[in-house]
């Protein structure tokens, strides 16, 4: 399978723009009406696709939901984060990565202990691991790594956990590379300024730092061969091979293949059968707001949810799913 992603997504930063003002509103604290169920949502940090994502569910959650209020949560920590806060009950409903999920379910990575709380509502979309640097720094691929000053995101963020496992699968020891952990704006300009080879991100494209990087200077994208992609997917099931085709970024004419993985929007099993069940259905119903905010929104689909979910679907989705006809997997049913 190979993950295929939409155009460039001027959307994004539109989907800032529009965003801002209504998410103020849906953050501030305000006055809850006693009858309404609050609902904390996971959202990463402010600015991010997750953070713009959950701005726009929770706005249809409050418009589409009676009686529901819906918060977004920032979280530094991302997917890790997004589950171990719903595993304690401090969020309900959450984006993550499905690296993070398969290893929440099974206690392995960052995760200590079987993270049983987690339910699947539908799959989100796909992200790819795009590594960038400056053309004139050589890099090409992942063996000239060796030596360079790498950062590769916040421990318990998706793309340091991503980056580990694939670096792990390739047999590269993660010792013999200069790692730093810098966020997309601090990394960006750390490469400008000479003081950073190249940067990692896993995320849909094309990702704003990398766009910012290609307007001022000739950058480069890392690139794995099908046989390093196929021993990515061989140790790992859920990364599977991606392209980042050709013109995403400025000066960068030909596709880059690397290791791709799917984004869940999840669940606590304590959420209620009946606003799991509405929340999956509004998401399909106007899945032209989620859109709005980000192009490939429109890759949440049935079909998608059945063939690439991790953690079983919460029962509340399930009833939407048989409604619609899908056979739902066994894999996929709660125990």
């Amino acid at each position: 399978m190979q993950i295929k992603m939409g155009g460039k997504n001027k959307s994004l930063w539109f989907g800032v723009l529009i965003l801002t003002p209504f998410l103020c509103l849906v953050i501030s604290p305000g006055v809850w009406a006693k009858s309404a169920t609050r609902l904390a949502v996971g959202g990463n940090g402010i600015g991010g696709v997750y953070y713009l994502y959950s701005g726009a569910l929770s706005q249809m959650i409050n418009k589409y939901i009676p009686n529901v209020e819906a918060t977004v949560e920032v979280c530094a920590g991302s997917s890790v984060e997004h589950i171990k806060r719903m595993q304690i009950g401090e969020i309900q409903i959450a984006p993550a990565m499905n690296d993070a999920v398969y290893n929440s379910l099974k206690g392995t990575g960052q995760f200590k202990g079987i993270h049983d709380k987690i339910r699947t509502l539908f799959i989100m979309y796909p992200a790819v691991l795009q590594a960038a640097c400056l053309e004139k720094s050589g890099i090409k691929t992942f063996a000239d790594l060796v030596g360079k000053r790498v950062s590769i995101g916040n421990p318990g963020t998706g793309t340091y956990m991503m980056t580990m496992a694939v670096l792990e699968a390739l047999g590269i020891d993660a010792k013999t590379l200069k790692l730093t952990y810098l966020n997309w704006n601090e990394g960006g300009n750390a490469i400008r300024n000479g003081n950073l080879d190249i940067q990692f991100i896993a995320a849909g494209y094309p990702s704003p730092w990398i766009m910012d990087l290609a307007a001022t200077h000739k950058i480069a994208l890392l690139r794995c061969s099908d046989s390093e992609l196929a021993k990515i997917h061989q140790k790992y099931a859920y990364y599977p091979p991606a392209v980042i085709p050709g013109g995403t970024y400025a000066g960068v004419k030909e596709d880059a293949k690397m290791p791709g993985i799917w984004n869940s929007y999840l669940a606590s099993k304590d959420l209620s059968d009946d606003l799991a069940y509405q929340i999956t259905k509004i998401v399909y119903e106007h899945i032209e707001d989620l859109k709005k905010v980000y192009k490939d929104s429109g890759q949440a689909t049935p079909e998608n949810t059945m063939k690439y979910a991790i953690a079983p679907l919460h029962p509340g989705a399930i009833k939407f799913y048989r409604e619609k006809g899908c056979k739902v997997p066994d894999n996929l049913l709660p125990k």
